[in-house]
């Protein structure tokens, strides 16, 4: 199928997995997925030059830039939204922002289409990010899209156990997608009938799925529009609640850069 942006270079870092997927229409022309053994940015610019170049591309052949934008690791985050903006900026090329969290949900929603699913981040401080997801159906052509049941959030994983068992139905368990139950595997909510937990290997947010939503929402708001600088900057990620890092409130070089 011909798309409105056929080439997509799509990045997401929201966890220790470094996802990047270069797509021409619905083809997945290179795909790398890694876990990062420091941060996202000592590699990242180092595997972005490796996949355009496999393809003989230069980043100016690039359509649209798409990137994940949490919530999860903050420093991910920073450092995947600060290369997507320079090289939407550097090739005058749109920039669309995705939930991280429907990007982890969005194949178990296309394998699973009558499910809702529950993807799930861990946050630390004993807590999760979760979004739940089912798809749409469209009046026209397009094809189901992908729509937020519940606004994401931050919270304890056993408090969810009700919110996720309303989504339930007899015959169809809520898909939980994500590697949460690792981080705290000891809680009962796992054990749970109206839950269906996946393997872990299959749970990371994946830079083809951001990809894809990133064309139908391009589609949708940058139709025979043009994305002004103004607002390529107001793309941010969406951290949900503050960063662990805080900053020591009585530092002497606080004052002098105020």
């Amino acid at each position: 199928m011909k798309a409105n942006f056929p080439r997509i270079l799509a990045i997401e870092a929201a966890t220790r997995t470094q996802s990047i997927a270069l797509l021409h229409d619905d083809n997945v022309l290179e795909h790398r997925q890694q876990r990062v053994r420091f941060d996202h940015g000592s590699v990242l610019l180092q595997n972005i030059d490796a996949i355009v170049k496999a393809q003989r591309l230069s980043i100016h052949d690039i359509d649209l830039f798409a990137v994940g934008l949490g919530p999860g690791s903050f420093t991910g985050l920073r450092v995947a939204l600060a290369v997507a903006k320079s090289l939407a900026t550097a090739t005058q090329k749109p920039l669309v922002g995705v939930s991280s969290l429907a990007s982890l949900a969005y194949p178990q929603l296309v394998a699973h289409p009558g499910a809702t699913v529950c993807a799930m981040i861990d946050a630390r401080r004993n807590e999760v990010y979760a979004g739940f997801y089912r798809l749409q159906s469209t009046p026209d052509a397009t094809g189901p899209i992908l729509h937020a049941v519940e606004p994401e959030r931050a919270a304890e994983p056993q408090s969810l156990a009700k919110l996720i068992e309303k989504h339930a139905t007899p015959s169809q368990p809520v898909i939980i997608a994500g590697t949460a139950h690792l981080a705290y595997p000891d809680i009962d909510l796992w054990n749970q009938d109206f839950l269906t937990l996946l393997p872990a290997w299959s749970q990371q947010p994946d830079a083809v799925a951001t990809a894809i939503l990133a064309r139908a929402q391009a589609a949708a708001t940058l139709h025979n529009h043009t994305q002004t600088v103004a607002e390529l900057s107001q793309i941010e990620p969406n951290y949900i609640r503050p960063s662990d890092a805080k900053l020591p409130a009585h530092a002497p070089w606080l004052k002098a850069i105020q």
